[in-house]
């Protein structure tokens, strides 16, 4: 026997019981379609369908897509800085290009003008 047939076992009754709950989801499903389905839950505040049509400012996206990379940063950046006088010269300079290519990215983003709230 293998040293990973436990883990075998584990995922084939993960898999079975996922099937077993997917198939009687389907098989014994809700079809109601009354007009109280779709309202907000216990708010009473009717959804107001005319805000769905417009579009949403692509400005929003583009701000917590900057956030996401320059949180990154920070989470590969602390580590590092815990570790720096263990690792050596190599290390150094692989967080030396790191920052710089995020620099890059921060001066092509600013000159962009994606940092301009309107």
């Amino acid at each position: 026997m293998s040293d990973f047939f436990p883990v075998y076992i584990y995922f084939g009754l993960v898999l079975f019981v996922t099937a077993t709950i997917a198939l009687l989801s389907t098989l014994f499903s809700s079809n109601k379609s009354d007009s109280v389905k779709f309202l907000p839950y216990e708010s009473g505040i009717q959804t107001q369908t005319h805000l769905l049509q417009e579009r949403f400012p692509l400005r929003h996206y583009l701000v917590a897509l900057l956030f996401l990379i320059f949180d990154v940063e920070v989470v590969f950046l602390f580590p590092w800085a815990v570790v720096a006088k263990n690792i050596g010269a190599f290390a150094f300079y692989e967080m030396a290009f790191f920052l710089l290519a995020l620099s890059v990215g921060f001066a092509y983003i600013w000159k962009k003008g994606g940092l301009q709230w309107e």
